[in-house]
């Protein structure tokens, strides 16, 4: 039987192939039934080394006869994927008449043939073939920016059920922000957190994730949030110097801090029109802006103690410079766009003098 996992998660491919393989393999007996081949190849002749070593080992029987598993790990060159390991049309030839083979040709009792993928085209032959007779599960979807929290969010409950740990709802949000969609990441997070809080509890509170998670979400800079949040100048120069290396990041920066600063002029202007009182909404539920509305608990207490380090009037002015920031970002083509980003933010948290506010 074949079982092909393919996408861009490798933590959900890697762990995908790990069940299978525990499930045909016990540990006691995988010196002589488990195969693993590296399948990520640069070069014609490396993939045909791969296929060989695949081929010989699925149709040889195991050394003490009984079942195999043959895992090709990695592979970046099935039927329908574009890779510089398959250019040459030899290449091309040996993964057509491996695919062919292991189509037209029952595999040996007992033997298996799990696949680890970047990519596989589900339109293609192969896959087809595979998702009729085996097992074709696509491991995780392109995460962008604008996908990243919603992702994170879906990968969540699992993860949490795995290490045993419980987090409230708006901590989920805060943290997928801050950790990303990458869910590799999301468990080693985690378990950094099950460490921290050790034995005598298992409730994540806002505390801890400040204290032990680090910010590795890529295209939503957390740093720089945060930074306004606290209106620390340390903290912007920090979370540019880590996020300069992707100029594309600034434009996300932008849209983030836009955001945050809309959402902290509408508290600023709700605490002072006693519309939010003690942590709570005096307003009915139709009239609060939609993502303040989603806002409770710990991370509406975090946005009003955020709120509260401007006047009204430094949040407005601070709105306005990042509308003009983003529009710098448009129009210039040639200048650095974290030259135009780090001042305005250093601009936003810099304290003026009583008299000036």
């Amino acid at each position: 039987m074949v079982y092909l996992f393919a996408g861009p998660d490798e933590y959900l491919k890697t762990e995908g192939a790990k069940r299978v393989i525990d499930t045909l393999v016990p540990a006691s007996e995988r010196d002589f039934g488990l195969e693993t081949i590296d399948a990520r190849c640069d070069k014609c002749e490396e993939v045909l080394s791969a296929l060989n070593r695949a081929e010989e080992s699925l149709f040889t029987d195991s050394f003490f006869g009984g079942g195999k598993v043959v895992w090709l790990r990695d592979v970046n060159f099935l039927p329908g994927v574009k890779s510089r390991a398959v250019e040459a049309q030899a290449a091309k030839d040996a993964v057509a008449a491996f695919c062919e083979t292991l189509q037209g040709t029952a595999l040996p009792e007992g033997h298996h043939l799990v696949i680890t993928a970047d990519s596989c085209p589900q339109t293609t032959r192969f896959a087809k073939w595979v998702k009729s007779t085996g097992k074709l599960e696509i491991c995780g979807v392109e995460v962008r920016s604008s996908n990243q929290e919603k992702i994170a969010l879906e990968r969540l409950p699992g993860l949490l059920e795995s290490t045993g740990l419980k987090m409230p709802a708006p901590l989920r949000s805060a943290f997928a922000q801050r950790v990303g969609a990458d869910t590799r990441t999301l468990h080693s997070e985690l378990e950094k957190l099950k460490m921290y809080i050790g034995p005598s509890r298992d409730t994540v509170t806002m505390e801890d994730l400040e204290a032990v998670t680090s910010s590795v979400a890529s295209g939503e800079p957390f740093d720089l949030v945060s930074a306004i949040q606290l209106r620390s100048p340390l903290q912007v120069a920090r979370g540019v110097e880590r996020l300069r290396i992707d100029k594309n990041a600034a434009f996300a920066a932008a849209a983030v801090l836009i955001n945050t600063l809309n959402d902290l002029c509408a508290i600023a202007d709700a605490l002072e029109r006693q519309w939010l009182v003690g942590g709570q909404w005096h307003l009915p539920i139709e009239q609060l802006p939609q993502r303040l509305a989603r806002q409770q608990g710990f991370v509406l207490t975090k946005l009003i103690e955020a709120a509260r380090r401007y006047t009204l009037n430094e949040l407005r002015a601070a709105r306005h410079y990042a509308i003009e920031m983003r529009f710098k970002l448009v129009d210039s083509t040639s200048q650095d766009p974290w030259a135009i980003v780090e001042p305005v933010l250093l601009r936003i948290v810099a304290r003026r003098p009583a008299r000036q506010r």
